[in-house]
């Protein structure tokens, strides 16, 4: 298992006073303060107090510090019976003065009991926010079955390319305002060393972040920008992109079945004057799967990889057991619009499917359970990582679906 978010963030506690003695003898009628609390939580609450799974809750925080402060993340911390993150809010380089400020941020989260409270980090430094009394509560189920919500794809849905026969189990079409943090998706991945988020050993520049993933008007946007992030490890970025994995308590795990992705990748590629970047390199968009928690063995499946530097060109792959893989080079330009990226793994093997049409097969499977990724990765590799003009990139996608016969 991996560290959870924000490793670095103390358990919560109820601030106690202690008085102190000083070096020296102050003057009888002068007080001699210590700041205790430089930040102060003046209130905090949420919208909804008896929340169900299917109900995005809003969480509200109102601050005031004592001067000026800069604070380099702010945060609503949460966490369930099991301290598993849920975290949402995250705010980087948040200015706060000495009028009150409020602080809201929304998600839904699985049923189960929560707790939660205010962090901030200054250098690297965590302190926690925590009112007294500590923050808790339940959220109830929704009764919504394997896949919470209300997006449903196109009656009768069926696999590009992969025939009839297919039941739809689980699936996002990314049809709301935001994403569904929790009931299908958590941000952070096994896959990934630090806190589940950043892999710079797996030639990667980019700390992921929740917030760089936006949804609306009926995709999901993947943002990679050039900005400088020290994670709560200590361990300093220079980009900042973000993941969705169907890992956690109420997210989605499978060995076999189809699954489909419609995508467009790597686009939007410019500089900090908005200006389009000719030089589209350094962008590593990829859909995949990673051995679900608790699995030990590799059971690893790439629909698509795709390195920025040659965009035509895809890497579909099993690392799971016997193995296998295929470079197909494409007749369309994958920035240009949406395009359908699918894989059938099966018992006897895994094959991979573009726009409908099957163009590779392989004798690797699965044979444990898997959670999906979707991700834009950022290259380090000296030659192919981003030229120095480029400032963000991006990649949409319109839906993920998983059937199962």
């Amino acid at each position: 298992m991996r560290q959870i978010l924000r490793a670095a963030i103390a358990p919560a506690a109820i601030a106690v006073l202690a008085i102190q003695g000083t070096a020296a003898a102050t003057p009888a009628g002068v007080v001699d303060y210590t700041v205790t609390n430089a930040v102060t939580l003046q209130a905090s609450g949420r919208d909804i107090q008896s929340p169900t799974a299917d109900q995005t809750i809003t969480f509200g925080a109102k601050l005031v510090a004592d001067s000026a402060k800069n604070l380099d993340e702010l945060v609503f911390v949460i966490r369930d019976a099991g301290d598993a993150n849920f975290d949402v809010g995250d705010r980087d380089g948040y200015q706060l003065g000495t009028s009150q400020q409020t602080l809201t941020a929304s998600r839904t989260l699985p049923a189960g009991a929560y707790r939660v409270w205010v962090a901030y980090r200054i250098g690297t430094t965590w302190t926690n926010l925590t009112p007294s009394p500590a923050q808790t509560f339940a959220v109830g189920s929704s009764g919504g079955g394997t896949n919470p919500g209300n997006e449903n794809p196109p009656s009768g849905a069926q696999p590009n390319g992969g025939g009839s026969g297919w039941n739809l189990r689980w699936w996002d079409e990314f049809s709301g305002t935001s994403v569904d943090w929790g009931t299908k998706w958590r941000g952070h991945s096994s896959a990934l060393a630090d806190a589940g988020r950043g892999n710079k050993n797996n030639q990667q520049l980019e700390y992921n972040l929740d917030r760089n993933c936006s949804e609306a008007n009926g995709v999901v946007t993947m943002t990679a920008r050039r900005e400088r992030y020290t994670a709560p490890s200590g361990q300093v970025y220079d980009w900042t992109s973000c993941l969705l994995t169907s890992t956690g308590t109420s997210g989605f795990a499978l060995k076999h079945g189809f699954i489909e992705s419609r995508a467009k990748l790597t686009f939007n590629v410019v500089d900090a004057g908005g200006n389009p970047v000719a030089d589209k390199r350094g962008f590593w968009p990829a859909f995949w799967t990673w051995q679900a928690d608790g699995v030990n063995t590799w059971q690893e499946t790439d629909v698509y990889e795709q390195y920025s530097d040659n965009p035509r060109r895809l890497y579909l792959t099993s690392h799971a057991n016997a193995g296998g893989g295929c470079q197909v080079d494409l007749d369309f330009d994958p920035s240009a619009d949406f395009h359908t990226y699918g894989a059938d793994i099966s018992a006897s093997g895994t094959k991979f499917y573009i726009d409908g049409r099957q163009v590779c097969s392989v004798a690797g499977t699965a044979s444990e359970n898997t959670n999906l990724i979707e991700d834009l990765y950022v290259y380090s590799r000296s030659g192919y990582q981003p030229v120095a003009a480029a400032v963000s990139a991006q990649k949409a996608v319109d839906y993920v679906r998983v059937w199962q016969r």
